[in-house]
């Protein structure tokens, strides 16, 4: 009795602590090829992580240094921050790397965790089989690690939580994170969309994409009501930044346009929508959208010029960001996932003494 009472006792422990079931092999690597650089957004990770402590502290995205920090100001701490869900690749293995600075004596922990969301939370790999944290070899580096456990199911849905433990004042820095994973959950990041309309009223779609992973390539379509999309032509990826497609049929009504990319599992996302006026009309009214907004918006204005700047301009006056319109181009697209929330006022200046602006939302 005694036996089954302590054996009942350990599964109920080993459940609760939410352990990998088969002990996860940590060796070192060179096999880190960056995945995601934190240079334009947070890269959809969260912090601190739903399933540390909840006295942890917190990283936040710092857009100037395109990375994620922990600056508390605390001697002792934990901070840690998890991944949104990818997809690894290997059977039983996956390797894992990342950038960091931090105080000296600043210990780390890696642990892979089902991407099915459930309670007890299930650690398919950990960096933690012996001691909980492994110190990190200096105040500065690059980590690279393969971890080997039978657990890691090739194809399955995981994410990855990283854990630092510092005893020092100074700033914990997590930057360049390298994965082995088939795919994220969005294949892509359009960075902007534009259309350039020709003298013949033909027209030159160009967009520009960051994190091309696994993308097998983009579907033009084209629309008369903004609502219903046909296929209109479509582009392979080849890796690069910059795309283009020449839209030959001559526009006889103003027309919409966005682009679709499909990667290699068939998942897509889409560009936000434009528009495109037939006849550019002088005095043609500012439009922004969607309203209110929360991380991009687009502005469509008049047709620009080499010298056309949209300025954003909080309540107090101040400038909070500024960019230059592509010239001859009907729409911009603007980041403001940085911005606080509240309400801003948008300007146009076409840079030959027209100004057009209109008030934003922010939430």
């Amino acid at each position: 009795m005694m036996k089954k009472f302590l054996l009942l006792a350990n599964m109920i422990i080993g459940v609760l602590a939410g352990y990998a079931q088969q002990p996860t092999t940590v060796s070192t690597s060179t096999d880190c090829t960056v995945f995601r650089n934190f240079n334009s957004s947070n890269e959809n990770f969260s912090s601190p992580s739903i399933y540390s402590d909840a006295n942890d502290v917190s990283f936040f995205w710092d857009s100037g240094t395109g990375s994620e920090i922990e600056n508390s100001g605390l001697f002792i701490r934990n901070a840690s921050l998890v991944s949104p869900i990818y997809f690894n690749a290997a059977p039983g293995q996956t390797t894992v790397g990342f950038s960091y600075t931090c105080p000296a004596n600043t210990q780390y922990r890696v642990r892979v965790i089902s991407g099915v969301i459930g309670s007890p939370l299930e650690v398919l790999a950990t960096t933690a089989n012996g001691p909980v944290f492994t110190n990190l070899p200096g105040t500065s580096g690059n980590i690279c690690l393969s971890l080997t456990d039978a657990d890691l199911l090739a194809g399955a849905a995981v994410r990855f939580e990283f854990t630092f433990r510092a005893i020092g004042f100074g700033t914990i820095s997590f930057d360049n994170l390298a994965l082995s994973v088939a795919a994220g959950p969005l294949p892509v990041n359009f960075i902007g969309f534009v259309a350039r309309k020709n003298d013949n009223n033909t027209v030159k779609l160009l967009w520009n994409v960051a994190d091309e992973i696994n993308v097998r390539g983009y579907y033009l379509e084209s629309s008369v009501n903004g609502v219903d999309f046909t296929n209109a032509g479509y582009v392979p990826a080849t890796g690069n930044a910059n795309y283009s497609f020449d839209y030959q049929s001559r526009l006889t009504q103003n027309m919409f346009f966005r682009v679709k990319n499909v990667d290699i599992d068939n998942r897509s996302k889409y560009t936000p929508i434009i528009r495109v006026y037939v006849n550019d009309l002088p005095g043609m009214p500012m439009i922004v959208y969607p309203v209110p907004a929360t991380s991009g918006i687009t502005v469509q204005h008049e047709k620009s010029f080499e010298r056309s700047v949209i300025s954003l301009i909080n309540l107090e006056g101040q400038v909070v960001k500024q960019v230059v319109a592509i010239p001859n181009t009907l729409q911009t697209q603007l980041d403001i996932s940085n911005l606080v929330d509240g309400i801003y006022v948008i300007r146009y200046d076409d840079g030959h003494g027209q100004i057009q602006s209109m008030k934003m939302i922010k939430n």
